[in-house]
């Protein structure tokens, strides 16, 4: 039996992207944030006393601005082989991109696969085989998996590999390759990287992107990290995440709808805030705060935005201190109607929201009901309205629901008005 961890998109030293223009941003906890992220990642492999460590590319983030990245990693990895742990790593498109890295040794205890060719290094050891290659330019796409060879018998196998697979949303189509590609290699486990959210693509054979290890920016939200995998007879017995972050970006929706006091808008917020922290696990947030629903209070919250930013942000400063900075407070709700007073209007929203109002909840007292009900038997599979379904037509309860509801949901559209604001 033994672990090995699985890492990817370290991005060492990534720049901040105009942080600066915000106001109270945490600067200098967020520029070496990818940092201590990594050393968290050493303690980890150190700790769990890994066989071996896999980064799947992106170690860098395209060149360097002096040498102290490429003389952080050489530190990082100096623990490492202290405690005899050895890594294994290929090249991404941004580490693709980075000049300065022929100018440093590789440490000893590192393997970087070449970009040339598919190379594999055996283990004796542990019976593995580890198999990689490296990106040599910053844009690849070509299929890198397909010269990947077969496993090897009696070993178990591992894939290194960059590569956004048959595509992922917000990842630009680096080194493309299908599930299928993967699988007919016959290893037991691929170590991909290249897309920051933590996905477990196929568990026979495990095929996983382990995520990035720190976000940085509100589209790399929650908990980041690496994965911890440990193997027993030549099989995956335990995969577990881990959460290697130290700072948490989080995107938090508060829902407005029917609320008509500040006061309990901003209770509401206060409350939010504490519970966002309350699963941060002792980290600190970076928190954008994006209020919804339909509420007679969203003009007056249009009206004055930067006044609202400002006393949410003040909110977050009084409920948490330095552990939560408020990135950004956006305003997505929805004008109400008032509905006596639309109920009272002789225009047409009136005399329609009277008219769903006053339907019956009994469906036996609502005109033309059976005859909509046996059109829609004859359209949709009759298995979907079977007996102790939620959409069992035959019983009186379900239809009285589903009344309840759409009367429901079309009063509170109506009354809902204009955009998001």
């Amino acid at each position: 039996m033994f672990t090995f961890i699985h890492a990817a998109d370290i991005h060492l030293d990534s720049p901040l992207r105009g942080l600066s223009r915000y106001e109270s941003a945490p600067v200098d906890a967020i520029r070496d944030a990818c940092r201590r992220a990594f050393k968290n990642l050493v303690d980890l492999a150190i700790e769990e006393k890994a066989a071996f460590v896999l980064l799947a590319g992106d170690l860098y983030d395209g060149d360097w601005k002096d040498y102290s990245t490429g003389i952080f990693l050489s530190r990082q990895m100096g623990r490492l082989n202290q405690h005899g742990i050895r890594v294994f790593a290929v090249a991404g498109n941004h580490d693709a991109a980075n000049r300065m890295t022929k100018a440093l040794q590789t440490p000893a205890n590192m393997k970087m696969f070449s970009a040339g060719k598919v190379e594999t290094v055996t283990l004796e050891d542990c019976s593995v085989a580890i198999h990689g290659r490296s990106f040599k330019a910053r844009h690849v796409d070509e299929n890198l998996a397909a010269g990947f060879c077969q496993g090897l018998k009696g070993m178990f196998n591992i894939g290194l590999l960059h590569t956004s697979l048959d595509g992922r949303e917000g990842h630009a189509a680096y080194a493309p390759c299908t599930l299928d590609d993967l699988c007919s290699k016959n290893y037991q486990y691929w170590a991909l990287g290249h897309v920051h959210k933590q996905e477990i693509v196929s568990k026979d054979p495990f095929v996983v992107f382990p995520g990035c290890i720190q976000g940085r920016h509100i589209r790399e939200s929650g908990p980041k990290g690496c994965v911890k995998v440990t193997v027993e007879e030549d099989a995956v017995t335990q995969m577990e995440p881990v959460s290697l972050d130290v700072l948490r970006w989080t995107l938090t929706k508060i829902d407005l709808t029917d609320m008509e006091d500040l006061r309990d808008v901003f209770e509401k917020v206060r409350e939010t805030i504490e519970q966002e922290r309350a699963q941060a696990e002792d980290r600190p947030l970076a928190m954008r705060i994006k209020l919804t629903g339909a509420t007679k209070l969203s003009d007056h919250l249009a009206a004055f935005p930067e006044k609202l930013e400002q006393q949410i942000k003040a909110l977050g400063a009084e409920t948490a201190g330095d552990d939560v900075w408020i990135e950004r407070v956006e305003n997505r709700t929805l004008g109400k109607y008032d509905l006596e007073t639309v109920l009272a209007d002789d225009t047409s929203p009136g005399q329609l929201l009277r008219a769903i109002v006053s339907t019956p909840e009994d469906p036996g007292q609502i005109d033309g009901l059976e005859d909509k009900l046996a059109e829609l038997r004859q359209k949709v599979p009759p298995e979907a309205f079977g007996t102790g379904s939620i959409l069992d037509l035959s019983d009186r309860q379900v239809l009285e629901r589903i009344t309840r509801e759409a009367k429901k949901m079309l009063i509170g559209r109506l009354l809902a008005t204009g955009e998001e604001k």
